[in-house]
């Protein structure tokens, strides 16, 4: 709750429960096995029987002996089994002398061999001492989750997280303790340029000269096991170790790799190729920082280094680097060659240039430490381009308080922010702070950050929690959204119509077409293209380009734009259901337009809500597509005078329907409206009048045409039979022939 996530505690010793050291006090064959041998084994308190199949073993060895009951993986496969007293070939077992990899020690004692038993003879440990007490594997690990410190760049070093504790806890911080670099002999001389200077903030180079590059002593072996890396030599643990202590990465470069001891930091050239120390060949582009010589690349900056100057045990100077690069950089170079190390992770998070120095001191001191013939062979070449400049943050202790709603004493402030390392001055209620550099690079930038400092170390368990005061008030009624949205649905869920969304310029190609005047549209100075220089007076001309567009690729379609406070397109059958939706009563009204072959008004009470109609078949440019098509286009705000908002609920039909089919000649200038109209009088039984064929031609006389139409027959009240509708259906034809002249088609 103050700082980290902890998801784990590790106790190092717990793998080695049971398991001691012992002596091999005799050996003998096994009468019934020539491959094993039978051993009496010195275990401090007893001496026990253990048969064992090692192929090192001797009489004096000090070994590692698992005692019954304690857990180990055979030949360090496979899960962990617990040992029992067995007899094995007949001759009786207790314990077994162990492998490195069957106590999980691999990593520690390597071998190539996997019947090699692990010799701790040249330790002259205890006979009988616990062996996590022997080796020093005691220690308890917190396993810290990285996704909370993908913040803090200070956190990814044991001194950050110690630095942390002391402040959470009230415990005094030690001082890191370094030695001051030695003198130098003028033997190599050392030149760095950085070629890019936003991507390099900080480049610290020397050479060191006699060194003996050798496994790494047992206490820098355990720590690096400790966080999970595995020992390579003293050189490179070095460089490791001091990564995880402190949080700052750093290289090794075998001296006479580097041609002219001349070292340059440049982009990468596209298509350039580079071999990393994992063996793997990495295509490069320009956004990969690269540390070069005169001749080759030497590493990925920040990422990894390259096989052609990997330190080996030929290895007589290094040149060491401690460099801090811009953690865009280094995350997008991470990426284009798909590798991402643990010394990326570290720079990605914008560290503080300044560590660079404290990483040097302390790396060049146990480099000299484990090697004593060792000294320094140049002077230590500092590029400083460091773009963090001294923060300081004016704070008003209201703000504090504000955002925490209770009064935090300013001792308190004043103290949590002095423990975090924060320069802290108090006058007239505000606090002047000066962010320290290792805060500075990312996570601690305005004043509401401190406020989060203060909270955490104060403690959010110590903050009196409280719900916010709030009126709740009815929402606002929105007529015209909830009316373009229940449109929206119903076109799109329940008529398969696909909404589009078209620039607010109209396509004057459509407006000539349409016979609209382009005069009458506003010219907008700062036009996208020649052709879309006016603004929308309708929506018809830009989802017709849409509708000639997609005939290349369907034959059938239906498109709609809703604009507010304009208008949207549909065919008859969906207006008389917006009809229905909105519980607007409107007339049909005939009128003659130009580019339609039949077009309407629909009015309400003599005012114009809307036209629609089919176009002129010429109506696509070169006649390319025989299509038919159909539009409609609505006054969105007035419209929105006349809808109803009540919801009328009319239950299903208890009773069946009887259906007819009509077919008659009729007068070829008669309107369908007005048919519908008045066989609707005949009886409120007829609930449903539908044409479906129209037809003139071969067969209908002049002047005539054909018309199908359905009829729908239902009672709320009964059932219906037969005769009901035969009935009903004869008054029908008369009145049709009466009024209409019509003749019943056969």
């Amino acid at each position: 709750m103050s700082t980290v996530e902890v998801e784990e505690i590790i106790d190092q010793s717990k793998n080695l429960e049971n398991v001691v050291v012992g002596k091999i006090k005799e050996l003998s064959a096994h009468p019934q096995a020539d491959r094993l041998q039978v051993c009496q084994v010195d275990l401090g308190e007893s001496t026990e029987q253990i048969v064992c199949g090692g192929s090192n073993l001797s009489k004096g060895m000090l070994v590692a002996v698992a005692k019954v009951g304690s857990r180990v993986k055979w030949h360090g496969q496979g899960d962990l089994v617990t040992l029992a007293s067995v007899k094995i070939r007949g001759i009786e077992s207790k314990g077994m002398i162990a492998a490195s990899s069957e106590i999980a020690l691999a990593d520690l004692f390597p071998t190539n061999d996997e019947k090699e038993i692990l010799d701790l003879t040249h330790f002259h440990f205890k006979v009988g001492q616990n062996l996590s007490n022997a080796l020093d594997l005691n220690d308890i690990i917190l396993d810290i989750d990285n996704k909370s410190i993908n913040h803090r760049p200070d956190l990814w070093g044991q001194y950050g997280l110690a630095r942390e504790l002391a402040a959470i806890y009230r415990v005094k911080l030690n001082n890191y303790l370094v030695k001051d670099l030695p003198e130098y002999k003028s033997e190599l001389k050392l030149k760095v340029d950085v070629e890019d200077k936003t991507k390099c903030f900080r480049y610290l180079s020397v050479a060191l000269k006699n060194i003996t590059v050798a496994p790494s002593p047992w206490w820098l072996k355990n720590k690096l096991k400790a966080v999970g890396i595995r020992s390579i030599n003293n050189i490179v643990d070095i460089t490791n170790y001091v990564m995880y202590e402190l949080g700052q990465p750093m290289h090794a470069f075998d001296a006479q790799a580097v041609a002219g001891h001349h070292i340059f930091v440049k982009n990468a050239k596209k298509g350039d190729k580079f071999v990393t120390l994992d063996g793997v060949k990495r295509r490069l582009t320009e956004d990969c920082l690269m540390i070069a010589d005169s001749e080759k690349y030497l590493a990925v900056a920040g990422v990894m280094g390259g096989q052609n100057s990997e330190i080996n045990s030929a290895t007589k100077d290094i040149i060491l680097e401690v460099a801090c690069f811009k953690a865009s950089s280094i995350r997008k170079a991470s990426q284009v060659i798909a590798l991402r190390s643990e010394s990326s992770s570290r720079f990605e998070k914008s560290l503080d240039p300044k560590l660079t120095e404290l990483a040097l001191q302390k790396a060049v001191e146990l480099i000299l430490n484990l090697n004593e013939e060792a000294y320094l062979a140049s002077s230590v070449v500092d590029i400083d381009n460091n773009p963090f400049a001294k923060l300081t943050l004016e704070v008003p202790e209201d703000l504090i308080n504000a955002r925490f709603g209770q009064i935090i004493p300013t001792k308190d402030i004043k103290d949590i922010l002095t423990r975090l390392q924060f320069g802290v001055d108090y006058k007239k209620k505000i606090f002047t702070i000066q962010v320290p550099s290792f805060r500075a690079t990312k996570d601690i930038s305005i004043p509401e950050d401190i406020v989060e400092e203060v909270a955490r170390i104060y403690g959010y368990d110590n903050l009196t929690p409280s719900l916010p005061q709030v009126t709740l008030r009815q929402p606002i009624l929105d007529v015209e959204h909830d009316t373009a949205k229940s449109v929206r649905f119903y076109l799109a869920l329940s008529q398969g119509y696909n909404e589009v969304y078209t620039y607010p310029f109209t396509d004057m190609f459509w407006v000539e077409k349409l016979g609209l005047k382009a005069s009458q549209h506003l010219k907008m100075t700062n036009t996208l293209t020649q052709d879309l220089a006016y603004l929308n007076l309708s929506l018809l001309p830009n989802l017709l380009a849409k509708a000639e567009e997609n005939l290349r690729f369907f034959k059938n379609f239906k498109i709609f734009e809703l604009e507010r406070e304009r208008a949207f397109l549909q065919m008859k059958g969906t207006l008389q259901n917006l009809q229905h939706l909105w519980q607007i009563d409107w007339t049909w009204e005939k009128i003659e337009l130009g580019n339609s072959q039949v077009a309407f008004q629909l009015k309400n009470q003599g005012l114009i809500l809307g036209t629609c109609g089919i176009f002129n078949d010429e109506m696509l440019a070169d006649n390319k597509f025989k299509v038919k098509i159909a539009w409609w286009d609505f006054d969105f705000s007035t419209v929105l005078k006349y809808i109803s908002q009540n919801k009328f609920y009319q239950s299903l039909a208890k009773f069946p329907s009887i259906n007819r089919d009509l077919a008659i000649l009729i007068d070829k200038n008669v309107l369908w409206e007005d048919l519908e109209k008045e066989l609707k009088k005949v009886s409120p039984l007829l609930v449903k009048v539908e044409p479906f064929d129209v037809f003139t031609g071969s067969g209908i006389p002049e002047g005539k045409k054909s018309l199908a139409f359905h009829l729908e027959f239902k009672s709320a009240d009964k059932t219906l039979e037969s005769e009901d509708a035969d009935n009903l259906l004869a008054e029908i034809k008369q009145l049709l022939n009466s009024k209409f002249s019509a003749i019943l088609r056969q």
